[in-house]
């Protein structure tokens, strides 16, 4: 009967003199693969991970010591795209109050819908998944402001970061997680918000900035907020235009099957020294 879990260090083919390369799930190592883990592995020659975020990973580590990382970059960019503007749209048209309120039929300020048409999106880091998210609300008749450490070359209009806090109606944050980006989001910038969105598909939103208080700004009813869930908490545990859902922007048939597909190229790739998406 086959093992249910294993512990890496009770492998015994782990400390045999083969080269090795270890695909790696975050959740098998509950997304912090670090150097005690890796080095139970005799003669790592490389990690394959199944994510396009990789600092989840002691990097730093496996640069240091020669083990080649690669990831899964771009395979759910219209997955999480198209999920940030049904984000938006269910905030624009109060969804999330319908649910609370068991759809309760009120004409009031409180169910008071806005039109998205003419509206201004403000996207901070325009990369693959951010410029399919301004590629689709354009279509829908929305402006589109951004900011990113360098211009891009579109039509979109490059603006200061504050600007998209104090201006944008609804601020959508696609930049990749690390070191440098969890410092974008500060408590400053989240006060600079008045009655406008915020839309958070990227990560775990306490991990990047003070998720706290914009939901204390939203309770207030000064902005709306959407996000995805990553406790044991429900759409009812939040008060005001705040739209809670399970971590499903990624997850749909198509980016599935080409993750699967990537990874195993990658992992391919590697076993015939020629590695692609290295990171």
């Amino acid at each position: 009967m086959a093992k249910e879990s294993f512990e890496l260090d009770e492998e015994k083919y782990l400390n045999d003199d083969e080269d090795k390369v270890l695909m790696a799930d975050p959740e098998r190592y509950h997304w912090n693969l670090r150097k005690e883990h890796i080095d139970k592995i005799k003669n790592l020659k490389a990690i394959s991970i199944n994510t396009t975020a990789f600092d989840w990973i002691d990097w730093q580590y496996c640069n240091d010591n020669g083990i080649i990382v690669t990831h899964t970059p771009k395979y759910s960019t219209d997955s999480v795209a198209e999920y940030a503007v049904f984000l938006l749209i269910c905030l624009s048209k109060k969804l999330p109050i319908q649910i609370k309120t068991n759809y309760k039929m009120e004409y009031n300020h409180e169910m008071l819908n806005t039109e998205i048409k003419g509206k201004t999106v403000g996207i901070i880091g325009l990369g693959t998944i951010g410029t399919r998210v301004a590629e689709l609300c354009e279509s829908l008749g929305m402006k589109i402001i951004y900011w990113s450490k360098s211009q891009k070359e579109n039509n979109f209009k490059r603006v200061e970061i504050d600007e998209i806090f104090k201006s944008a109606d609804y601020i959508i944050p696609t930049f990749a997680t690390n070191y440098e980006t969890r410092k974008i989001i500060t408590d400053e910038r989240i006060r600079m918000m008045n009655g406008n969105s915020l839309i958070n598909i990227i990560i775990n939103p306490v991990e990047i900035y003070n998720h706290q208080l914009v939901l204390e700004r939203a309770e207030k009813e000064e902005i709306s907020y959407a996000f995805e869930i990553y406790d044991d908490k429900t759409l009812n545990d939040y008060k005001g235009n705040v739209m809670a859902t399970a971590p499903y922007s990624f997850y749909t048939k198509e980016s599935i099957n080409r993750l699967v597909e990537l990874w195993c190229n990658n992992t391919v790739s590697i076993l015939n020294d020629n590695a692609q998406n290295v990171v």
